[in-house]
């Protein structure tokens, strides 16, 4: 049985694409300013987390799409609205996020022997944005497909990955940092920003 899609339009699509565009430049951004490194540990287990966070945002993109909407009929303009929030978000806690980690800022879990425990910008709130981030990407790319049932099936894929990655960060973070990281980890959320 094939999943069946909410109806969108071009616009939700347009925009989606655009945001993804800039997104990526973001990213492709900060692995062209990675500096080499000497020493320090790395955490290659992290991989791991990584396909599976990737696994989660392909099965959102997963399946049809039903491009039938009018692209200014209220439906449209809301789910292009929706697009256009969840990828500010995902743009700019990304952008805010790496410009903030600078030199600590990788892919795979590693510490720098120079690293240092950033706790400022986006860090101030959550411990890992890069994964909020990529979790509103995630959202973002639902709702511009209209993949609704998909999503409650990648969901649960991109926060095990999610896991995998926040757990041997979080473990490099502690062994680096003892005290401090702990003090940090006790008072700022992993993902999900504190609201009161």
């Amino acid at each position: 049985m094939l999943l069946r899609p909410l109806p969108v339009s071009y616009l939700q699509l347009g925009t989606f694409s655009v945001c993804g565009l800039v997104f990526f430049v973001f990213l492709l951004r900060a692995i062209s300013q990675r500096t080499p490194e000497a020493g320090g540990k790395r955490d290659r287990r992290s991989q791991l987390g990584i396909a599976i966070q990737s696994i989660g945002i392909a099965l959102a993109g997963f399946g049809l799409v039903k491009a039938t909407l009018p692209p200014f009929s209220a439906p449209s303009l809301a789910g292009t609205a929706g697009v256009l929030i969840l990828m500010g978000g995902a743009i700019g806690l990304f952008a805010a996020s790496s410009r903030e980690l600078g030199r600590n800022w990788s892919l795979v879990a590693r510490m720098r022997s120079d690293h240092e425990l950033i706790r400022t910008g986006p860090y101030a709130r959550v411990r890992h944005p890069i994964y909020l981030g990529m979790l509103l990407f995630l959202l973002a790319l639902a709702v511009a497909l209209g993949h609704w049932v998909q999503v409650l099936v990648a969901l649960p894929v991109f926060f095990i990955g999610t896991a995998i990655r926040t757990h041997l960060e979080d473990g490099l973070l502690e062994q680096s940092f003892g005290d401090s990281f702990r003090d940090y980890r006790r008072s700022t959320p992993a993902l999900l920003p504190r609201i009161f």
